[in-house]
């Protein structure tokens, strides 16, 4: 299964995602896992035993779009961010199930994890 997650820009939040990848690992022994995000999110988890490819994002929407219709099709596409470029390559990325964090259902805090991504076909 190839699986792309786009990580969080900030290296606490991007530490936070590791529990994703652990949980890919788990529920899914074939998983090739490709990154996409700014250098030092990706800096932080490259290394990860399921990840295959990374690509550092820039800011800049021309070179974001370049990378994205480029970069292939996956069979799972997951955005921890809900900021306006993520949901640009959301709509760029081609991907059978698309993932991605609403922070519209996130109101209560931490405790309320469930369903805080928000599947998009």
């Amino acid at each position: 299964m190839k699986v792309l997650i786009e990580l969080p820009t900030w290296l606490g939040d991007a530490i936070m995602t590791t529990p994703a990848l652990e949980n890919f690992e788990n529920h899914f022994h074939d998983s090739k896992i490709t990154l996409i995000g700014s250098s030092t999110a990706i800096e932080a988890i490259k290394n990860h035993p399921r990840v295959v490819k990374t690509y550092i994002l820039d800011g800049n929407y021309s070179n974001t779009y370049k990378i994205v219709k480029n970069i292939g099709k996956f069979d799972i596409f997951l955005s921890f961010r809900g900021s306006l470029s993520a949901k640009f390559m959301k709509f760029c990325i081609s991907a059978k199930s698309k993932f991605q964090f609403d922070q519209k259902k996130y109101t209560k805090g931490p405790s309320e994890y469930v369903g805080v991504c928000q599947k998009v076909t």
